[in-house]
């Protein structure tokens, strides 16, 4: 199959509990099917890989006690996903997230994979 070049490094930014891991919040979860594996062939084909979630966020203070922008590193590292950075920021709190350049997420990572390697 042919590709076309990218003129740009393309960027994803993955959100964390429910995506990359089983959404047990306080806890982190075991890894999502396929998620592994994915974030691999994602980094290979060259993506930037930025992992957003809430954990981050002012707003758990109070909740979670540990550093979860160090848990996040340490669990990524421990379960061998490439990433190049978290978003550290506050990330909104949302029923939803309405985005034009938005993947659904439905325990999909192969088709997610494919999708975003034939992006142009």
């Amino acid at each position: 199959m042919k590709r076309r070049k990218r003129k740009f490094k393309p960027r994803i930014v993955v959100d964390f509990d429910g995506t990359i891991a089983d959404d047990v919040f306080p806890e982190m979860g075991d890894p999502r099917p396929g998620v592994i594996e994915a974030l691999n062939k994602l980094k290979k084909e060259g993506f930037e890989i930025i992992i957003h979630s809430c954990r981050t966020g002012s707003y758990f203070k109070d909740l979670l006690f540990d550093d979860q922008f160090e848990m996040i590193k340490e669990y990524m590292g421990y379960y061998k996903m490439p990433f190049d950075s978290i978003w550290v920021p506050d990330k909104p709190i949302a029923s939803a997230y309405i985005d034009d350049k938005a993947v659904k997420y439905k325990n999909n990572w192969d088709e997610i994979t494919e999708k975003l390697i034939k992006m142009e």
